[in-house]
């Protein structure tokens, strides 16, 4: 098992790793290095990138400055640590659901407005829906389709319907093929699901069943301008409801 080179050059001491003059930490200088490197794509998930020993000597510092970082970057979701004989520290494998989480919640803690949310959400189904009528397969439709039918028999469940409801949007989005928007989307999905649970109507229900067939029927068409206008009506719909406070539509 080979380590990872983790530098485009050798460090020969902690003042080479941290410049005169800089305010940055030795452990925050491991830190923004490794993640410099995940991003210019020199760091696969799953790759083998030392122990905390190796780390302290390839870096220069101290054995606590390498535990700081692998803590820190642990935390982050960016490495992983294995105990055993073949252990040590990791890239950790892509986890799409802390990081929807971890998004949902730091939007959250910035205290974004609704209708921002609401504004992000038009953004990312308007699109994928448009990819998705240009890029879905059958056997997505053939999805979609059966969650229309489930939610069919759930109208009478406001909470279940909802929850069926934001399902059917998770994979349309899904059909778009694009990563980006399906991660975004489930970010936004843990702070729209309380809006459209809290005032959910059997009436409100039938009202989206017809329109997530009508987006169905578009999208098995391979329709796009037909299934993005429609979204796009239906969610500016959804956000004048919701902003003025009346009934909202999932």
């Amino acid at each position: 098992m080979s380590t990872v080179q983790l530098q485009s050059r050798s460090f020969s001491s902690a003042s080479d790793l941290w410049p005169e003059g800089t305010s940055q930490t030795l452990s925050g200088q491991i830190i923004e290095h490794i993640r410099n490197s995940l991003f210019a794509g020199k760091l696969k998930s799953g790759a083998f990138l030392g122990t905390e020993a190796s780390w302290a000597q390839e870096f220069g510092v101290s054995r606590m400055a390498s535990r700081d970082a692998i803590h820190a970057l642990k935390a982050a979701g960016i490495i992983e640590i294995k105990i055993g004989a073949r252990g040590g520290i990791f890239v950790a494998d892509a986890n799409p659901d802390r990081f929807a989480e971890a998004l949902a919640i730091q939007m959250k803690l910035i205290g974004v407005e609704h209708a921002e949310v609401l504004d992000a959400q038009i953004a990312i189904e308007v699109t994928a829906t448009e990819l998705a009528a240009q890029r879905a397969s059958a056997e997505d439709v053939a999805g979609l389709r059966e969650l229309v039918a489930q939610m069919r028999d759930q109208t009478h469940q406001p909470d279940l319907f909802t929850q069926l409801s934001m399902q059917f949007h998770e994979s349309l989005i899904a059909a778009s093929k694009n990563r980006v928007l399906i991660a975004q989307f489930r970010g936004l999905r843990h702070l729209l699901l309380p809006h459209y649970t809290r005032h959910a109507t059997r009436q409100v229900a039938e009202r989206a069943i017809v329109s997530h067939e009508a987006l169905v029927n578009f999208i098995a068409a391979g329709d796009s301008e037909g299934a993005s206008k429609l979204m796009r009506q239906r969610l500016y719909l959804i956000r004048d409801v919701q902003l003025n406070h009346k009934d909202s539509e999932p």
